[in-house]
């Protein structure tokens, strides 16, 4: 054979492998509706600047500890810029006792609205009804913590 019918061979499987990768990749990355979009779009508080859910590692005791945490998967973390006044604040909350999968998703604020994408293992399209709960509780808990202080609270306005 050819030293450059090899050659041509080889681009043509590097070709064919790149595709197959960036198809996965697009394929973990198509996990939100645009229902889930439009829902998150509308149940993001204006204070937010940027919004995260993600799979949170749950506490771990000390060896030989008396106290001891329900053993299971990940819990459903959630992190959010907040604008307060002339600063940004990044507040974080774990939600402990919420039953079944966390999930993944990364909400901004841009010049024209949000961008709603999920990069995540476990993206909402998996259960969209427990997702809605959990974005619900994920906001509802950070703007919680916010009115445990007023002074730092920018719904209160």
């Amino acid at each position: 054979m050819p030293r450059y019918a090899t050659s041509s061979l080889r681009r043509a499987s590097a070709g064919v492998m790149l595709a197959a990768i960036s198809t996965l990749v697009t394929g973990c990355s198509d996990g939100i509706s645009e229902a889930d979009a439009a829902f998150v779009s509308t149940g993001t508080p204006p204070q937010f600047e940027s919004m995260r859910m993600y799979g949170a590692a749950p506490d771990n005791p000390a060896p030989g500890s008396v106290y001891k945490r329900a053993s299971g998967g990940l819990r459903q973390g959630c992190m959010a810029i907040i604008r307060a006044g002339d600063r940004d604040v990044r507040e974080t909350v774990i939600l402990e006792d919420e039953p079944g999968p966390s999930f993944d998703l990364d909400v901004a604020r841009t010049s024209d609205g949000w961008t709603v994408t999920s990069d995540g293992l476990t993206p909402p399209s998996t259960d969209p009804v427990g997702f809605r709960t959990r974005f619900t509780h994920c906001v509802n808990a950070i703007r919680d913590k916010y009115a445990a202080e007023p002074e730092k609270a920018p719904f209160n306005k």
